[in-house]
Protein backbone atom coordinates (compact mmCIF):
# COMPACT_ATOMS: atom_id res chain seq x y z
CA UNK A 1 0.00 0.00 0.00
CA UNK A 2 1.68 3.58 -1.23
CA UNK A 3 0.54 6.39 0.81
CA UNK A 4 2.00 9.88 1.01
CA UNK A 5 3.62 10.71 4.84
CA UNK A 6 1.09 13.72 4.83
CA UNK A 7 -2.16 11.30 5.16
CA UNK A 8 -0.59 8.50 7.82
CA UNK A 9 -1.78 8.62 10.87
CA UNK A 10 -0.15 6.65 13.53
CA UNK A 11 -2.63 6.01 17.24
CA UNK A 12 -0.31 5.08 20.18
CA UNK A 13 -1.09 3.48 23.45
CA UNK A 14 0.12 1.42 26.41
CA UNK A 15 -0.84 -1.65 25.19
CA UNK A 16 -2.25 -2.56 21.28
CA UNK A 17 -4.33 -5.64 21.02
CA UNK A 18 -4.29 -7.00 17.31
CA UNK A 19 -6.53 -10.06 18.83
CA UNK A 20 -4.76 -12.00 15.86
CA UNK A 21 -1.95 -11.49 17.12
CA UNK A 22 -0.09 -11.20 20.66
CA UNK A 23 -0.28 -8.12 22.77
CA UNK A 24 2.05 -5.30 21.67
CA UNK A 25 3.20 -3.31 24.50
CA UNK A 26 3.92 0.36 23.94
CA UNK A 27 2.57 -0.27 20.48
CA UNK A 28 1.45 1.80 17.79
CA UNK A 29 -0.78 1.50 14.26
CA UNK A 30 -0.70 3.63 11.40
CA UNK A 31 -3.50 4.20 9.81
CA UNK A 32 -3.90 5.81 5.96
CA UNK A 33 -7.24 6.48 4.44
CA UNK A 34 -9.84 3.49 5.65
CA UNK A 35 -7.07 1.22 6.18
CA UNK A 36 -4.79 0.03 8.27
CA UNK A 37 -1.33 1.20 7.03
CA UNK A 38 0.63 -0.85 9.38
CA UNK A 39 1.44 -1.96 13.34
CA UNK A 40 4.15 -2.76 15.86
CA UNK A 41 5.87 -1.29 18.67
CA UNK A 42 5.17 2.52 18.87
CA UNK A 43 9.54 3.68 18.17
CA UNK A 44 9.37 1.33 15.13
CA UNK A 45 6.35 3.20 13.49
CA UNK A 46 7.37 6.38 14.65
CA UNK A 47 10.61 5.55 12.98
CA UNK A 48 8.98 4.51 9.82
CA UNK A 49 7.02 7.64 9.02
CA UNK A 50 8.83 10.41 10.80
CA UNK A 51 6.13 12.89 9.56
CA UNK A 52 2.86 11.10 10.14
CA UNK A 53 0.37 12.72 12.70
CA UNK A 54 0.83 11.15 16.13
CA UNK A 55 -2.43 10.46 17.98
CA UNK A 56 -0.87 9.33 21.75
CA UNK A 57 -3.93 8.17 24.02
CA UNK A 58 -1.30 7.12 26.82
CA UNK A 59 -2.16 4.50 29.70
CA UNK A 60 -5.20 2.89 27.22
CA UNK A 61 -5.64 0.25 25.40
CA UNK A 62 -6.13 0.39 21.24
CA UNK A 63 -8.09 -2.43 20.09
CA UNK A 64 -10.53 -3.65 17.10
CA UNK A 65 -14.05 -2.12 17.68
CA UNK A 66 -16.53 -4.06 19.10
CA UNK A 67 -18.60 -6.18 16.30
CA UNK A 68 -22.42 -6.13 17.44
CA UNK A 69 -23.62 -9.41 15.76
CA UNK A 70 -27.23 -9.14 16.86
CA UNK A 71 -29.17 -5.60 18.23
CA UNK A 72 -32.50 -3.69 18.03
CA UNK A 73 -31.56 0.10 17.93
CA UNK A 74 -35.29 1.32 17.24
CA UNK A 75 -35.93 -0.20 20.71
CA UNK A 76 -33.50 2.02 22.39
CA UNK A 77 -36.48 4.14 23.76
CA UNK A 78 -38.34 0.67 25.30
CA UNK A 79 -35.42 0.20 28.13
CA UNK A 80 -36.73 -0.45 31.51
CA UNK A 81 -40.16 -1.14 30.98
CA UNK A 82 -40.37 -4.68 30.69
CA UNK A 83 -37.89 -5.77 33.03
CA UNK A 84 -39.25 -8.35 35.27
CA UNK A 85 -41.31 -9.91 32.65
CA UNK A 86 -40.16 -13.70 31.68
CA UNK A 87 -39.39 -14.26 27.80
CA UNK A 88 -43.57 -15.28 26.89
CA UNK A 89 -45.24 -12.37 28.24
CA UNK A 90 -42.22 -10.18 27.59
CA UNK A 91 -42.47 -10.66 24.21
CA UNK A 92 -46.51 -10.87 24.66
CA UNK A 93 -46.32 -7.68 26.06
CA UNK A 94 -43.79 -6.25 23.37
CA UNK A 95 -46.61 -6.23 20.92
CA UNK A 96 -47.85 -3.35 22.88
CA UNK A 97 -45.14 -1.46 22.91
CA UNK A 98 -44.20 -1.79 19.75
CA UNK A 99 -47.82 -0.69 18.45
CA UNK A 100 -47.17 2.53 20.83
CA UNK A 101 -44.53 4.73 18.19
CA UNK A 102 -45.11 6.42 15.29
CA UNK A 103 -42.57 6.41 12.32
CA UNK A 104 -40.67 9.46 13.42
CA UNK A 105 -40.70 8.33 17.06
CA UNK A 106 -39.49 5.12 15.99
CA UNK A 107 -36.64 7.02 14.23
CA UNK A 108 -35.56 9.23 17.34
CA UNK A 109 -35.04 5.74 19.02
CA UNK A 110 -32.54 4.46 16.88
CA UNK A 111 -30.71 7.69 16.73
CA UNK A 112 -30.33 7.21 20.60
CA UNK A 113 -29.16 3.46 19.74
CA UNK A 114 -26.77 4.58 17.60
CA UNK A 115 -25.38 7.17 20.04
CA UNK A 116 -24.82 4.80 22.64
CA UNK A 117 -22.91 2.06 19.75
CA UNK A 118 -20.73 4.68 19.04
CA UNK A 119 -19.98 5.98 22.69
CA UNK A 120 -19.68 2.07 23.99
CA UNK A 121 -16.97 1.24 21.39
CA UNK A 122 -19.27 -0.36 19.14
CA UNK A 123 -17.91 -0.04 15.24
CA UNK A 124 -20.08 -2.92 13.39
CA UNK A 125 -23.92 -3.55 14.14
CA UNK A 126 -26.18 -6.37 12.35
CA UNK A 127 -29.18 -4.79 13.42
CA UNK A 128 -32.78 -6.20 13.13
CA UNK A 129 -35.26 -3.35 11.65
CA UNK A 130 -38.69 -3.58 10.23
CA UNK A 131 -39.59 -0.01 8.88
CA UNK A 132 -36.10 1.03 8.09
CA UNK A 133 -35.58 3.84 11.05
CA UNK A 134 -32.57 1.94 12.39
CA UNK A 135 -30.78 2.11 8.61
CA UNK A 136 -31.54 5.87 8.43
CA UNK A 137 -29.99 6.02 11.83
CA UNK A 138 -26.86 3.84 11.73
CA UNK A 139 -25.99 5.52 7.95
CA UNK A 140 -26.34 8.67 9.64
CA UNK A 141 -24.35 7.86 12.36
CA UNK A 142 -21.33 6.64 10.21
CA UNK A 143 -20.98 3.00 11.59
CA UNK A 144 -20.82 0.27 9.53
CA UNK A 145 -22.72 -2.81 9.52
CA UNK A 146 -25.90 -4.96 8.59
CA UNK A 147 -29.28 -4.34 8.79
CA UNK A 148 -31.56 -7.32 8.76
CA UNK A 149 -35.39 -6.47 7.16
CA UNK A 150 -38.05 -8.57 9.36
CA UNK A 151 -40.40 -10.43 7.77
CA UNK A 152 -43.32 -12.27 9.59
CA UNK A 153 -46.09 -14.84 8.35
CA UNK A 154 -47.90 -17.77 8.97
CA UNK A 155 -50.31 -17.84 6.56
CA UNK A 156 -49.33 -19.57 3.33
CA UNK A 157 -52.29 -18.28 1.36
CA UNK A 158 -50.16 -14.81 1.33
CA UNK A 159 -46.33 -16.17 0.93
CA UNK A 160 -46.31 -14.64 -2.27
CA UNK A 161 -47.86 -11.42 -1.62
CA UNK A 162 -45.46 -11.14 1.61
CA UNK A 163 -42.34 -11.71 -0.47
CA UNK A 164 -43.68 -9.25 -2.77
CA UNK A 165 -44.04 -6.95 -0.18
CA UNK A 166 -40.24 -7.49 1.39
CA UNK A 167 -38.45 -7.41 -2.09
CA UNK A 168 -39.94 -3.77 -2.36
CA UNK A 169 -38.74 -3.07 1.39
CA UNK A 170 -35.15 -4.27 0.01
CA UNK A 171 -34.65 -2.17 -3.13
CA UNK A 172 -35.97 0.68 -0.80
CA UNK A 173 -33.35 -0.32 1.99
CA UNK A 174 -30.73 -1.09 -0.68
CA UNK A 175 -30.96 2.33 -2.07
CA UNK A 176 -31.12 4.14 1.25
CA UNK A 177 -27.91 2.78 2.63
CA UNK A 178 -24.95 4.31 3.11
CA UNK A 179 -21.97 2.58 1.37
CA UNK A 180 -20.73 0.94 5.17
CA UNK A 181 -24.38 -0.77 5.58
CA UNK A 182 -25.44 -3.83 3.46
CA UNK A 183 -29.28 -5.07 3.86
CA UNK A 184 -29.94 -8.94 5.01
CA UNK A 185 -33.52 -10.40 5.59
CA UNK A 186 -34.64 -11.78 8.93
CA UNK A 187 -37.89 -14.00 9.02
CA UNK A 188 -38.41 -13.33 12.64
CA UNK A 189 -38.64 -16.80 14.12
CA UNK A 190 -40.07 -20.39 14.04
CA UNK A 191 -43.44 -19.10 16.08
CA UNK A 192 -43.97 -15.89 13.67
CA UNK A 193 -43.03 -17.23 10.02
CA UNK A 194 -44.26 -20.88 8.55
CA UNK A 195 -42.07 -23.61 6.42
CA UNK A 196 -43.59 -22.20 3.31
CA UNK A 197 -42.13 -18.63 4.21
CA UNK A 198 -38.96 -19.51 5.76
CA UNK A 199 -37.88 -21.76 2.34
CA UNK A 200 -39.25 -18.16 0.15
CA UNK A 201 -36.80 -16.13 1.98
CA UNK A 202 -34.24 -18.71 1.55
CA UNK A 203 -34.88 -18.75 -1.94
CA UNK A 204 -35.06 -14.57 -2.45
CA UNK A 205 -31.84 -14.72 -0.36
CA UNK A 206 -29.67 -16.78 -2.41
CA UNK A 207 -30.98 -15.24 -5.55
CA UNK A 208 -29.93 -11.92 -4.46
CA UNK A 209 -27.32 -13.15 -3.01
CA UNK A 210 -28.54 -11.97 0.59
CA UNK A 211 -27.55 -12.70 4.15
CA UNK A 212 -30.34 -13.92 6.25
CA UNK A 213 -30.71 -14.00 9.97
CA UNK A 214 -33.32 -15.32 12.58
CA UNK A 215 -34.09 -15.95 16.11
CA UNK A 216 -34.44 -19.60 16.93
CA UNK A 217 -34.06 -21.99 19.82
CA UNK A 218 -34.14 -19.21 22.36
CA UNK A 219 -37.22 -20.26 25.05
CA UNK A 220 -38.94 -23.11 26.18
CA UNK A 221 -41.57 -21.37 24.83
CA UNK A 222 -40.59 -21.19 21.38
CA UNK A 223 -39.31 -24.98 22.26
CA UNK A 224 -43.21 -26.08 22.89
CA UNK A 225 -45.04 -24.09 20.19
CA UNK A 226 -42.86 -25.88 17.86
CA UNK A 227 -42.40 -29.45 19.14
CA UNK A 228 -46.01 -29.55 20.63
CA UNK A 229 -48.21 -26.52 18.94
CA UNK A 230 -49.19 -25.60 22.21
CA UNK A 231 -47.93 -23.07 25.28
CA UNK A 232 -47.98 -19.54 25.77
CA UNK A 233 -46.89 -18.73 21.74
CA UNK A 234 -49.47 -20.95 20.47
CA UNK A 235 -52.22 -19.25 21.95
CA UNK A 236 -51.86 -15.68 24.03
CA UNK A 237 -48.91 -14.40 21.39
CA UNK A 238 -51.03 -15.89 18.12
CA UNK A 239 -54.18 -14.19 19.45
CA UNK A 240 -52.58 -11.22 20.44
CA UNK A 241 -51.11 -10.97 16.72
CA UNK A 242 -54.67 -11.88 15.64
CA UNK A 243 -53.94 -15.20 14.43
CA UNK A 244 -56.28 -17.41 16.13
CA UNK A 245 -57.84 -18.90 13.40
CA UNK A 246 -54.60 -20.30 12.14
CA UNK A 247 -53.90 -23.90 12.37
CA UNK A 248 -51.11 -24.20 15.01
CA UNK A 249 -49.09 -27.55 13.82
CA UNK A 250 -46.81 -29.25 16.27
CA UNK A 251 -43.57 -30.58 14.27
CA UNK A 252 -42.26 -32.95 17.14
CA UNK A 253 -38.90 -31.48 16.74
CA UNK A 254 -36.51 -28.98 17.88
CA UNK A 255 -36.51 -25.49 16.64
CA UNK A 256 -32.57 -26.31 14.85
CA UNK A 257 -34.28 -29.46 13.11
CA UNK A 258 -37.44 -27.64 11.73
CA UNK A 259 -35.71 -25.32 10.12
CA UNK A 260 -33.34 -27.87 8.35
CA UNK A 261 -36.51 -29.30 7.01
CA UNK A 262 -36.91 -26.37 5.31
CA UNK A 263 -33.70 -25.56 3.87
CA UNK A 264 -32.78 -22.50 5.69
CA UNK A 265 -29.64 -22.95 6.75
CA UNK A 266 -26.15 -22.67 4.64
CA UNK A 267 -22.54 -20.28 5.38
CA UNK A 268 -24.88 -17.03 5.17
CA UNK A 269 -27.35 -17.66 7.58
CA UNK A 270 -26.90 -16.35 11.27
CA UNK A 271 -29.41 -17.78 14.45
CA UNK A 272 -29.40 -15.85 17.15
CA UNK A 273 -29.68 -17.23 20.68
CA UNK A 274 -29.50 -21.15 19.79
CA UNK A 275 -30.18 -21.54 23.92
CA UNK A 276 -31.91 -24.83 24.10
CA UNK A 277 -30.10 -26.43 21.27
CA UNK A 278 -29.31 -30.26 21.86
CA UNK A 279 -25.94 -31.98 20.39
CA UNK A 280 -27.75 -33.38 17.19
CA UNK A 281 -28.65 -29.54 16.79
CA UNK A 282 -25.32 -28.51 17.15
CA UNK A 283 -23.91 -30.53 14.77
CA UNK A 284 -26.43 -29.70 11.88
CA UNK A 285 -25.40 -26.33 12.49
CA UNK A 286 -21.88 -26.95 12.15
CA UNK A 287 -22.27 -29.31 9.10
CA UNK A 288 -24.27 -26.43 7.31
CA UNK A 289 -21.56 -23.50 8.94
CA UNK A 290 -24.72 -21.50 10.13
CA UNK A 291 -23.06 -18.48 12.63
CA UNK A 292 -24.62 -18.31 15.50
CA UNK A 293 -24.77 -14.92 17.87
CA UNK A 294 -24.49 -15.52 21.82
CA UNK A 295 -26.93 -13.09 23.77
CA UNK A 296 -26.28 -13.86 27.36
CA UNK A 297 -27.78 -10.79 29.21
CA UNK A 298 -30.62 -10.43 27.25
CA UNK A 299 -31.13 -14.64 27.59
CA UNK A 300 -30.49 -14.57 31.45
CA UNK A 301 -32.59 -11.57 32.12
CA UNK A 302 -35.58 -12.97 30.37
CA UNK A 303 -35.44 -16.31 32.16
CA UNK A 304 -34.39 -18.00 28.81
CA UNK A 305 -30.89 -19.80 30.27
CA UNK A 306 -27.47 -19.90 28.99
CA UNK A 307 -26.60 -21.00 25.59
CA UNK A 308 -23.92 -23.75 25.37
CA UNK A 309 -20.92 -22.33 24.13
CA UNK A 310 -18.45 -24.97 25.15
CA UNK A 311 -19.94 -26.87 23.07
CA UNK A 312 -20.50 -24.90 20.12
CA UNK A 313 -16.71 -23.46 20.16
CA UNK A 314 -16.00 -27.21 20.26
CA UNK A 315 -17.37 -27.92 17.61
CA UNK A 316 -15.53 -25.34 15.64
CA UNK A 317 -18.81 -22.75 14.86
CA UNK A 318 -18.32 -19.69 14.21
CA UNK A 319 -19.94 -17.61 17.52
CA UNK A 320 -20.09 -13.91 17.87
CA UNK A 321 -21.92 -11.79 20.51
CA UNK A 322 -24.88 -9.57 20.40
CA UNK A 323 -26.42 -6.87 23.27
CA UNK A 324 -29.87 -7.71 21.86
CA UNK A 325 -32.38 -4.49 22.64
CA UNK A 326 -32.39 -2.11 25.06
CA UNK A 327 -35.56 -3.56 25.89
CA UNK A 328 -34.63 -6.77 27.18
CA UNK A 329 -30.86 -6.19 27.87
CA UNK A 330 -30.91 -2.27 28.73
CA UNK A 331 -27.41 -0.92 27.71
CA UNK A 332 -25.31 -2.03 24.69
CA UNK A 333 -22.49 -2.28 26.66
CA UNK A 334 -19.89 -5.04 25.37
CA UNK A 335 -17.80 -5.16 28.19
CA UNK A 336 -20.80 -5.79 30.31
CA UNK A 337 -21.70 -8.47 27.99
CA UNK A 338 -18.15 -9.84 27.89
CA UNK A 339 -18.04 -10.11 31.42
CA UNK A 340 -21.50 -11.70 31.90
CA UNK A 341 -20.60 -14.32 29.55
CA UNK A 342 -17.68 -15.12 31.27
CA UNK A 343 -18.88 -15.32 35.12
CA UNK A 344 -22.25 -17.23 33.23
CA UNK A 345 -20.33 -19.81 32.04
CA UNK A 346 -18.08 -20.49 34.62
CA UNK A 347 -20.94 -20.59 37.25
CA UNK A 348 -23.18 -22.82 34.90
CA UNK A 349 -19.87 -25.43 34.24
CA UNK A 350 -18.42 -24.95 37.67
CA UNK A 351 -15.47 -24.74 35.80
CA UNK A 352 -13.21 -21.66 35.39
CA UNK A 353 -11.05 -23.21 32.40
CA UNK A 354 -14.68 -23.00 30.40
CA UNK A 355 -14.45 -19.41 29.34
CA UNK A 356 -11.22 -16.60 29.42
CA UNK A 357 -10.69 -12.95 28.91
CA UNK A 358 -8.80 -13.28 25.60
CA UNK A 359 -11.55 -15.74 24.70
CA UNK A 360 -14.37 -12.86 25.31
CA UNK A 361 -12.20 -10.47 23.43
CA UNK A 362 -11.77 -12.36 20.63
CA UNK A 363 -15.61 -13.37 20.20
CA UNK A 364 -16.60 -9.79 20.76
CA UNK A 365 -14.64 -8.55 17.77
CA UNK A 366 -13.28 -11.40 14.96
CA UNK A 367 -15.47 -14.28 16.44
CA UNK A 368 -18.82 -11.67 15.27
CA UNK A 369 -16.73 -10.88 12.24
CA UNK A 370 -16.34 -14.03 11.44
CA UNK A 371 -20.06 -14.88 12.51
CA UNK A 372 -21.26 -12.21 9.95
CA UNK A 373 -19.50 -13.14 7.43
CA UNK A 374 -16.50 -9.93 7.26
CA UNK A 375 -13.74 -11.15 8.86
CA UNK A 376 -11.74 -10.55 5.64
CA UNK A 377 -12.17 -6.67 6.14
CA UNK A 378 -12.95 -6.09 9.95
CA UNK A 379 -12.43 -7.56 13.53
CA UNK A 380 -8.95 -7.62 14.07
CA UNK A 381 -6.14 -5.22 13.81
CA UNK A 382 -3.88 -6.48 10.73
CA UNK A 383 -2.26 -4.39 7.47
CA UNK A 384 -4.90 -4.00 4.83
CA UNK A 385 -8.36 -4.44 7.01
CA UNK A 386 -10.44 -1.55 7.32
CA UNK A 387 -9.33 0.91 9.92
CA UNK A 388 -12.01 -0.01 12.67
CA UNK A 389 -10.96 0.64 16.04
CA UNK A 390 -11.49 1.96 19.61
CA UNK A 391 -8.99 3.23 22.49
CA UNK A 392 -9.84 2.51 26.17
CA UNK A 393 -8.55 4.47 28.72
CA UNK A 394 -6.86 2.46 32.06
CA UNK A 395 -6.17 5.66 33.59
CA UNK A 396 -8.60 5.88 36.20
CA UNK A 397 -8.39 3.75 39.76
CA UNK A 398 -10.49 0.81 38.75
CA UNK A 399 -7.53 -0.11 36.50
CA UNK A 400 -4.80 0.31 38.83
CA UNK A 401 -2.50 -1.67 39.06
CA UNK A 402 -2.65 -3.79 35.59
CA UNK A 403 -0.37 -6.15 34.13
CA UNK A 404 -2.58 -7.77 31.63
CA UNK A 405 -5.11 -5.72 29.11
CA UNK A 406 -7.35 -8.73 28.55
CA UNK A 407 -8.25 -8.63 32.25
CA UNK A 408 -8.54 -5.17 32.17
CA UNK A 409 -11.16 -5.00 29.53
CA UNK A 410 -13.21 -8.16 30.44
CA UNK A 411 -13.13 -7.70 34.57
CA UNK A 412 -12.82 -4.08 34.65
CA UNK A 413 -14.01 -1.54 32.01
CA UNK A 414 -17.76 -0.45 31.06
CA UNK A 415 -18.94 1.77 28.20
CA UNK A 416 -17.77 4.96 29.70
CA UNK A 417 -13.73 4.09 29.30
CA UNK A 418 -14.14 4.53 25.73
CA UNK A 419 -12.02 7.33 25.04
CA UNK A 420 -12.34 6.99 20.67
CA UNK A 421 -14.13 5.57 18.13
CA UNK A 422 -12.79 4.99 14.43
CA UNK A 423 -14.89 3.51 11.86
CA UNK A 424 -13.31 3.25 8.37
CA UNK A 425 -10.10 5.98 9.72
CA UNK A 426 -12.74 8.65 10.19
CA UNK A 427 -12.62 9.39 14.31
CA UNK A 428 -16.62 8.86 14.92
CA UNK A 429 -15.87 9.97 18.89
CA UNK A 430 -13.50 11.90 21.07
CA UNK A 431 -13.60 12.28 24.48
CA UNK A 432 -17.71 12.23 24.68
CA UNK A 433 -17.76 14.84 21.55
CA UNK A 434 -19.64 13.38 18.54
CA UNK A 435 -18.21 14.33 14.33
CA UNK A 436 -22.10 13.84 13.01
CA UNK A 437 -24.18 13.55 15.90
CA UNK A 438 -26.08 16.14 18.45
CA UNK A 439 -25.81 13.82 20.92
CA UNK A 440 -27.55 16.21 23.37
CA UNK A 441 -30.97 17.15 21.02
CA UNK A 442 -31.05 13.26 20.43
CA UNK A 443 -31.38 11.98 23.96
CA UNK A 444 -33.69 15.39 24.37
CA UNK A 445 -36.13 13.99 21.89
CA UNK A 446 -36.03 10.85 23.27
CA UNK A 447 -37.49 11.95 26.48
CA UNK A 448 -39.77 13.18 24.68
CA UNK A 449 -40.87 9.86 22.83
CA UNK A 450 -41.07 8.66 26.46
CA UNK A 451 -42.88 10.95 27.87
CA UNK A 452 -45.33 10.51 24.86
CA UNK A 453 -45.20 6.82 25.63
CA UNK A 454 -46.04 7.22 29.10
CA UNK A 455 -49.10 9.42 28.16
CA UNK A 456 -50.53 7.09 25.79
CA UNK A 457 -50.91 4.17 28.25
CA UNK A 458 -52.11 6.47 31.17
CA UNK A 459 -54.83 7.83 28.38
CA UNK A 460 -55.81 4.41 27.86
CA UNK A 461 -54.65 4.46 23.67
CA UNK A 462 -52.09 1.42 24.45
CA UNK A 463 -52.37 -1.41 26.50
CA UNK A 464 -48.89 -2.60 28.69
CA UNK A 465 -50.94 -5.63 30.87
CA UNK A 466 -48.73 -7.13 33.03
CA UNK A 467 -45.59 -4.88 33.59
CA UNK A 468 -44.77 -5.00 37.06
CA UNK A 469 -42.20 -1.80 36.89
CA UNK A 470 -45.01 0.99 36.84
CA UNK A 471 -43.10 2.60 35.09
CA UNK A 472 -46.01 5.01 33.27
CA UNK A 473 -46.95 6.52 36.77
CA UNK A 474 -43.78 8.16 37.60
CA UNK A 475 -43.06 11.99 37.19
CA UNK A 476 -40.90 12.58 34.69
CA UNK A 477 -38.16 14.54 35.24
CA UNK A 478 -36.58 17.96 33.66
CA UNK A 479 -33.66 16.70 31.34
CA UNK A 480 -31.68 18.42 33.19
CA UNK A 481 -32.43 16.72 36.20
CA UNK A 482 -31.28 13.67 34.37
CA UNK A 483 -28.75 14.58 31.99
CA UNK A 484 -27.01 15.67 35.51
Amino acid sequence: MSSSANDITIFRADWVLPVSAPVLADGALAVSGERILGLGSAPELLAAYPSATVVDVGRAIIMPGFVNCHSHVEYTSFRGILDDLDFGDWIIRLIDVKAALTPDEYLVSARLGAVEAISSGITTLADTSYGGAALTALSEAGLRGRVYLEIFGIDDTRVEQTIAEAEKRLDQAQAAASPLIDVGLTPHSPYTVSSRLYQAVSALARARNLKVMTHVAESKDELTYVRSGSGKLAHDYREKMGWERMLVQPFGVSPIKYLQQWNAFDADFLAVHCVLVTRDDIRILKANDVGVVHCPKSNAKLGCGVAPLRDLLHEGIRVGLGTDSPASSNIMDMFDEMRTMLFLHRAVEHDVSVLDAPTCVRIATLGGAEALGMADEIGSLEPGKLADFIAVDLSRSHFTPIDDPYSALVYGANQDDIIFTVVGGRMLYRERRYADLDAESIRTDAYAVREQLRERVRAGEVQIGGVTSGWWHTERRSTDEVMH
